[in-house]
């Protein structure tokens, strides 16, 4: 029986951003602000999914996540699914996404996404107060803030 995982360190990927939803009262403020925002995210085997919270400004309403895996070159646009919400009356929707992510994603590349809600005419965006939300590579967030400062006598 062989399972090795040899290689598949490489291409395991990370959220390089903490979800919005962990801070109730600043995910509430970019929520009534923005009048949408990511609510949570996570990665699985080769795909990302999440839900994503939105004001009912009106019935007719278009959720998508658009989405970029070559640093904007080129991107999609993933429709959002509603979500039944379990009790009526709110005044939020509540929309979830599944995207499978490419076989080959080059490491120089940058993978992001923001969302975009579209709504009476309008559209409104979250894109993380304009940083995106960025999805790197494992190694890549492993090295940051870990390397131990090389001061003091070398104890080796």
């Amino acid at each position: 029986g062989s399972s090795g995982s040899s290689g598949a360190e490489s291409e395991s990927f990370v959220l390089d951003f903490s979800q919005p939803s962990a801070d109730y009262l600043d995910f509430r403020n970019r929520l009534q602000a923005d009048h949408v925002c990511l609510e949570n995210c996570v990665l699985k085997d080769k795909a990302i999914a999440g839900t994503v919270k939105v004001q009912n400004l009106a019935f007719e309403k278009t959720v998508k996540i658009r989405m970029t895996f070559d640093t904007w070159k080129s991107y999609t646009d993933f429709p959002c699914q509603y979500v039944k919400d379990t009790y009526a009356g709110s005044d939020r929707d509540t929309f979830s996404f599944d995207i499978s992510l490419p076989e080959k994603i080059q490491s120089y590349e940058r993978m992001e996404f923001a969302v975009y809600y579209e709504c009476n005419g309008q559209t409104y965006w979250d894109s993380n107060r304009g940083k995106n939300y960025r999805i790197i590579r494992a190694e890549l967030k492993s090295t940051q803030g870990m390397t131990k400062p090389h001061s003091g006598p070398d104890l080796g």
